[in-house]
């Protein structure tokens, strides 16, 4: 604020920071725009930089990216603070959370702000938080969230932590924050506003006067009087007034301010005055309106920062620029178009810095057609859409490429070469990957597109072409640009529209099923995602061509799977719950750990929630979404908030063993809690009190709980076998209990409308009862093979969906228990839970395998075309060199070589070995192919004639389980379950030495390095060892500590990283030098493979083995 004005509120300001008792801890700035809110906020964290820890944030209405930012801003300025304890405590917590940025708003504001504040001791210095302009947030509910955090937390902070807050006097703002009972100064009704502002326009007037050498005299009196008048008590329109007045002849702008007739009044008539005059400046150079025009447009509907630079690269092609040099641009914009509007403006020095509006009471007038008058510079917000749709689309049809970065061939984590993407993405290309979208879908906004405007037509145009030409190539850039969560909303925003429907859904598909690794690297895309990339899809036939390794084409899948994505966890996922608005996936694993996920895009929420000390059994959130719950086998029963993700109140502790279920009833009073001590407990939501004793009357555990429909029933499955429905209020039992199933009830469900209650059992069954008379309905289901884990119906009640031990989750008919297509298969182990969305378009399911998967129960068919002629099972698989050869063993006992083009076999089977094949692997050449079997022997067979090769090699006392050529192909080296490795002549098939001795199991794995020095394994006994290939010597100690059996084990190209994988984790990469692990976890194959062959490019592909036909899983 200028020096002697707004003295009394801001006196009442500081007496209010500094009043540590106060129980206002919170301040609310009100009042209309123009009133000098953000000014005042300004002003106070100025006064008291110095004297205690002071943190400032912004909203700007149009910054979306910016404004995402806001509790990571606030902490980075409180982490300078000069209070050491404050500076140290929000330090540590942004320092151990490195990736905070890219969680959600609560979880961020909890972990930078409540957590290390809430610790502090009462302090004698002052902890300032201002957020400014609450109300330019651009969506409102956004505004009112963040607030609502705020009113959530501020009684966790010490008595000197102050919140002050501006915004305008919006109705939504409005309802939302009065019933808070903040502290409120409101300016609108502020009675020393008029001399506070005689006294800022006679101060800045006496600087343009002395600026510009006027006379003594300059202004009159009443000239000021007359700007005092017209502000009509806004500072803003003085703060604008005075800086049109001083960017021009002050003489001259003064008299026309003040000699312009009055049409509008207030900002209005101001901002009218000033734009008039801009644009009438220039009204002979028809090209130069039409650039400010488009400039105005631009700040007005861009959904990001756009910078002086950005703009110039947007429209510097144009020819509305008669300039060769993107320099000369820059200054033609500087000097020739916005030197009128710099008092609307906010223009940096800088041209790649962010461009924008002063105010957005300019905005709300530029974009107001009546307001606006039929003016030239009305912005037709759609209009401008169209036009930068086009403008950014162009941008990436000419720019995006593969391999945009330039790299070598090795590939590189983003996070290694941030430094190149800031080089090789421009700043320009960055916007228009992210906002291209919203420029399209805002400015077509129809599917049925108004094609006489010229300009639709031209963003459709783009639009195509930039989809069938570059659409990978955006997916990598947006994963260069950490926005790979970003690409798949925007994925399925294109999904919907014409006429590249298909295309975008084949998009959608592709981004969300392999998000995973390609947020961690975008090379990803062409090597390991591409490649899987089903062939009668629209996006392969556009860019399968750009897949870095060679594909099986009897293996590829041919359409999209069900399976819509996977996401690994950290342990086997025991239960998944969909909120109530579909928005978030939770799910709870046997490690303790609740997740929640991002449904849409699959990606993780924050953190995980660990305050559970044991394997969680259950998940479920109440009816509005506000409230988690979880059961555990720590015998514990959690509430958690949704939004913070942070614990309610203690957990319940009333079970004395595991809590296998839990389940809110419909109105979300009370919640029912069953375990493996045999009751059932009931509780009072709100109040984390039990309701009566526990309900009684099972013999055994209680597996499964779940209310009816109208909230009156509620029903129990047991391991005792029986089901039993109890009155929900009284907690009595209904009747006697239901009896038929022979084996545990895992689960119970009731069907939403009609009174069905379903139940799975371990007797591998489903029955069907009706809840009125405790009577079985229609057929016993049985097509399972293990027992049901797990059954769930549909929002409408039509479909009933089970999981089992079996691997596969079926679909059913609830009406006559009828099968609905095929099994969906693709979890490695027992399906332990199933939620149906909301909306009933999508299965999550959890397994043993430490997956969560989202399905497509629609699609239940299979999407592969497998290569059959198998008599038995497939044990192991390989490629040639050159990747036109698959071998494939199986427990026939026999080998068979496939043409990978057409996928047709070559030739007769190989047979020759007495037990099932377990190894193979081709030389380098791809002349010989080396097999191990059961039956304790290796033989070499050619490739060209199928026929054995020399004497098989013996002197294993145990089944082979690994071979490996060395590169240079001199030497054949073997695993067994022995315990020992061999290396072998691969010329005359005779023993090189005696057997490596060191692991203490089975040899799973063994691998050369590139250059055939060193030789790699991995055991059954969880150990990697490395060894000296040509005289058998250990080198250096095992690399241990794995819980599980080493599977895999594969050096990089220029073997210095070694990539393995354990039976019970991700694939994990190790410094063969220093043994230093590199990567705790790279990407998750879907199943456990038994075999993994190699592509060309030494990428490994993973093989479901326990099947009679060869198909990538």
């Amino acid at each position: 604020c200028f020096p002697g004005t707004r003295v009394e509120i801001l006196e009442r300001i500081d007496n209010w920071i500094r009043d540590s008792f106060t129980p206002d801890r919170v301040l609310w700035i009100r009042g209309m725009a123009g009133r000098g809110k953000s000014t005042i906020a300004s002003t106070a964290v100025h006064n008291w930089k110095y004297r205690a820890s002071c943190a400032i944030f912004h909203f700007r209405r149009g910054h979306n990216t910016l404004n995402a930012r806001v509790v990571c801003a606030l902490a980075r300025q409180l982490g300078s603070s000069l209070i050491p304890e404050v500076r140290n405590a929000v330090l540590k917590s942004v320092q151990e959370n490195e990736d905070i940025g890219d969680q959600r708003l609560d979880i961020q504001f909890q972990t930078l702000l409540v957590a290390p504040l809430a610790k502090l001791k009462r302090q004698l210095h002052p902890i300032l938080i201002v957020v400014d302009g609450l109300d330019e947030c651009e969506n409102p509910k956004d505004a009112i969230d963040f607030a609502q955090l705020i009113n959530q937390h501020y009684s966790s902070f010490p008595t000197n932590v102050k919140f002050l807050l501006t915004c305008r006097l919006e109705a939504s703002l409005l309802r939302a924050l009065e019933p808070r009972g903040w502290h409120v100064e409101d300016l609108d009704s502020s009675q020393d506003v008029m001399d506070d502002l005689t006294r800022f326009i006679k101060h800045a007037c006496t600087q343009i006067r002395d600026g510009h050498g006027l006379p003594e005299d300059w202004p009159s009196p009443s000239d000021v009087g007359n700007l005092v008048e017209m502000s009509q008590g806004l500072f803003q329109w003085a703060h604008t007034a005075i800086t049109y007045i001083g960017g021009g002849s002050p003489v001259d702008r003064l008299l026309d301010l003040l000699e312009r007739p009055s049409t509008w009044g207030g900002l209005d008539d101001l901002y009218h005055q000033i734009l008039s005059k801009a644009f009438e400046n220039i009204k002979l150079d028809p090209t130069k309106q039409e650039l400010l025009y488009r400039i105005i447009g631009t700040l007005v509907v861009a959904p990001h920062p756009v910078s002086l630079q950005v703009i110039a690269a947007l429209y510097g092609d144009s020819s509305i620029f008669k300039v060769a040099h993107r320099e000369d641009i820059i200054q033609c914009l500087r000097k020739d178009i916005l030197v009128d509007l710099n008092s609307l403006l906010l223009i940096p020095p800088s041209s790649t810095e962010s461009l924008g509006l002063i105010h957005t009471s300019v905005r709300d007038l530029l974009v107001n057609e009546q307001r606006c008058g039929g003016q030239v510079y009305y912005i037709d917000t759609i209009h401008h859409h169209k036009l930068l749709a086009s403008r950014c689309l162009d941008m990436m049809v000419r720019f995006l490429k593969k391999n945009i970065c330039g790299l070598s061939d090795r590939p590189k984590a983003n996070a290694e070469i941030q430094d190149v993407v800031e080089r090789e993405v421009t700043a320009s290309l960055r916007y228009s990957c992210r906002a291209w979208s919203i420029h399209l879908t805002e400015g077509v906004p129809s599917p049925m597109l108004d094609m006489s405007v010229s300009n639709a037509q031209l963003a459709m145009a783009g639009f195509e072409v930039f989809s069938k030409q570059k659409l990978l190539y955006w997916f990598e850039a947006m994963s260069l640009l950490g926005a790979t969560a970003e690409a798949i909303v925007i994925s399925r925003r294109m999904s919907g529209l014409d006429p590249l429907t298909t295309l975008w859904n084949d998009a959608q598909r592709f981004i969300t099923a392999f998000s995973e690794p390609i947020s961690i690297g975008a090379f990803h895309i062409y090597a390991s995602a591409l490649p899987y990339c089903p062939r009668e899809t629209v996006l392969w036939e556009c860019y399968g061509y750009l897949a870095n390794i060679r594909i099986v084409r009897g293996l590829q899948a041919l359409t999209w799977g069900s399976n819509l994505w996977t996401r690994s966890a950290s342990a086997p996922v025991t239960a998944v719950a969909f909120s109530p608005d579909g928005a978030i996936l939770a799910s709870g694993a046997g490690d303790g750990m609740v997740q929640m996920w991002d449904a849409q895009t699959g990606m993780p929420l924050g953190e995980a929630l660990t305050n559970h000390s044991d394997g969680v059994c259950s998940v479920a959130f109440s009816p509005d979404g506000a409230v988690l719950a979880s059961g555990s086998n720590d015998k514990t029963v959690r509430f958690w908030d949704v939004r913070t993700a942070t614990p309610l109140d203690e957990p319940l502790t009333l079970h004395s063993d595991w809590v296998r279920s839990v389940t809110f009833s419909p109105d979300g009073a009370v919640l029912a809690s069953g375990s493996d001590d045999g009751t059932i407990q009931l509780w009072n939501v709100h109040a984390g009190t039990p309701l009566g004793d526990p309900l009684t009357g099972h013999s055994s555990h209680v597996c499964s709980v779940a209310f009816s429909p109208d909230g009156q029933v509620l029903a129990s499955g047991s391991s005792d076998n029986t089901v039993r429905l109890w009155d929900a209020h009284t907690g009595a039992p209904l009747a006697e209990p239901l009896i038929g199933h022979k084996d545990w009830v895992r689960s119970v469900a009731f069907s939403p409308y009609d009174g069905i209650l379903a139940s799975g059992s371990d007797d591998r069954t489903i029955r069907l009862w009706d809840t009125q008379t405790g009577m079985p309905l229609g057929q016993i289901i049985t097509k399972h093979t293990s027992y049901v884990c797990s059954i769930a119906f549909s929002p409408d009640g039509k479909i009933l969906a089970s999981g089992s031990n079996d691997c596969t989750i079926r679909l059913w008919d609830a009406q006559n228990g009828m099968p609905l297509g095929e099994p969906l298969t693709g979890h490695g182990d027992s399906v332990r839970c199933l939620a149906f969305s909301p909306d009933g378009t999508i299965l999550a399911s959890g397994s043993n395998d430490e997956t969560a998967r989202f399905w497509d129960f629609q699609i239940a068919t299979p999407s592969e075309e497998p290569l059959t002629s198998r008599s038995d099972r497939v044990r192991s698989v390989a490629f040639s060199q050159d990747g036109t050869i698959l071998a494939s063993g199986s427990n026939d006992c026999t080998i068979r070589l496939w043409d990978t083009q057409n996928g047709e076999p070559l030739g007769e089977p190989l047979t020759g070995h007495d037990d099932c094949i377990s190894s193979l692997a081709f030389s380098p050449d791809g002349v010989v192919l080396a097999s191990g079997s059961n039956d304790d022997t290796v033989r070499f067979w050619d490739v060209r004639t199928g026929t054995p090769l020399g004497e098989p090699l013996t002197g294993r006392t145990d089944c082979i389980r690994s071979l490996a050529f060395s590169p240079n192909g001199a030497v054949l080296a073997s695993g067994s379950s022995d315990r020992t490795i061999r290396l072998w002549d691969s010329q005359t098939g005779t023993s090189l030495g005696e057997p490596l001795i060191g692991h203490t199991d089975s040899v799973r794995s063994v691998a050369f390095s590139p250059d055939s020095k060193v030789l790699a394994s991995g055991s059954n006994d969880g150990s990697i060892r490395l060894w000296d290939a040509q005289t058998g010597i250990p080198l250096g100690k095992s690399f241990t500590g794995h819980s599980g059996y080493i599977s895999t084990v594969v050096f990089s190209s220029d073997g210095a990283i070694l990539a393995y994988r354990s039976d019970n984790g991700p694939t994990r990469l190790l410094d063969v030098h220093t043994r230093r692990l590199l990567r705790e976890r790279l990407t998750r194959d879907d199943s456990i493979p038994l075999s993994v062959a190699l592509s060309e490019h030494g990428a490994p592909i993973p093989f479901c083995a326990e099947s009679r036909y060869l198909r990538l899983t």
